[in-house]
């Protein structure tokens, strides 16, 4: 935070400085150009005055050089920082927060793109900043869909395909966000992954302009955030057909364990010979238990859960749901502690019989 804002100072002061220097260069460049009118130490403090600012002019040039190499080393690094993202809510927070960091900003905006409007998706705000105008800034960039004129500062992003920088009072911002916020001007950039702009990242500074050397720093974040993006939008439309997927063939599995387990036991009752002590439990719907139907019915007696039952059986749990939703049909049972205690009620021998 503190290299981005010492970058923004160093903008504004070259310039004043470059101003200054241009003035002491004209000014040694009118005494040499007439050195016959001039006395021999003023042409001498001309010529020093000149190659005085020749080293600095290659000083702020080198310092300029600098400040936008260590700006492209803190991007380079956030964007590894956000590959981590494993989902795009996680990702867009994320963002806002690493573009802060890399750009010195006070405030960024990760917006999304409706049509012709465009609202925040995520904001990142400096705890150093007024809570008011903060609290009142966030609210109307996520509770508000931002018209994006002929002549907003979005607009010509969309048209133009890169970055680009404005200051209050310009046409091209929006009136209400700038009076909200108290904005004295933003940088921006376009989002498109695919090459459609879908969104945009927004930031700024309270109380300091930004500049172009922001508006380059953005658009190189802006970039790569939208590779970014892309990859971790992917991965999790992936993860989602996946699950959706397994869901499916879990389904198929535990259908296909069901009919198999009822064919079983159709079968197995068919061939079981009838005995007085192997007669079926009773039943409102007439129809007997079949061997599985008893066995998960005294396993639901004991307590056990539908997965310690499937456990028990080898059976999968929605195998073991299937047949304890007969059981209740059969038992005329409204639930599973209703169809336990028919059947404790049907074991128990009537008075005077042992």
């Amino acid at each position: 935070m503190e290299a981005g804002g010492q970058a923004g100072d160093d903008d504004a002061t070259a310039a004043e400085r470059t101003a200054r220097l241009d003035a002491v260069d004209e000014r040694a460049r009118r005494v040499l150009r007439t050195p016959e009118h001039r006395a021999a130490e003023d042409l001498a403090a001309a010529a020093a005055e000149l190659a005085a600012s020749t080293r600095t002019r290659g000083t702020q040039s080198r310092r300029e050089i600098e400040s936008r190499l260590a700006a492209l080393r803190r991007v380079h690094d956030a964007l590894g920082r956000l590959e981590t993202a494993r989902s795009v809510d996680d990702l867009l927070p994320m963002a806002a927060e690493e573009l802060a960091a890399a750009g010195g900003f006070d405030r960024t905006v990760v917006s999304r793109r409706r049509g012709e409007t465009w609202r925040a998706e995520a904001v990142w705000l400096s705890p150093d900043l007024d809570p008011g105008i903060s609290a009142a800034t966030e609210r109307y960039l996520r509770e508000t869909w931002i018209p994006i004129g002929p002549k907003a500062l979005e607009a010509d992003l969309i048209r133009r395909r890169s970055a680009d920088l404005v200051m209050a009072g310009d046409p091209r911002t929006t009136p209400e966000l700038m009076a909200v916020s108290q904005s004295p001007g933003y940088v921006a950039a376009p989002v498109m992954p695919t090459g459609a702009v879908i969104g945009f990242l927004q930031a700024d500074r309270v109380g300091r302009v930004v500049t172009a050397l922001d508006r380059d720093v953005l658009w190189t974040f802006a970039e790569g955030f939208g590779f970014v993006f892309e990859r971790v939008a992917l991965g999790e439309r992936l993860d989602t057909q996946l699950a959706r997927v397994r869901a499916a063939f879990r389904s198929a599995e535990d259908g296909l364990a069901a009919l198999s387990a009822a064919e079983h036991d159709v079968f197995r009752h068919a061939l079981r010979p009838a005995t007085p002590a192997s007669s079926p439990a009773p039943t409102v719907t007439g129809t007997p238990l079949t061997g599985r139907e008893r066995e998960i019915l005294d396993l639901m007696v004991t307590g056990a859960t539908y997965a310690a039952i499937a456990e028990r059986l080898v059976v999968g749990e929605t195998t073991v749901k299937s047949h304890a939703h007969v059981v209740l049909r059969k038992l005329g049972a409204t639930s599973r502690a209703d169809a336990v205690a028919r059947h404790l009620r049907s074991s128990v021998p009537p008075a005077g019989r042992p």
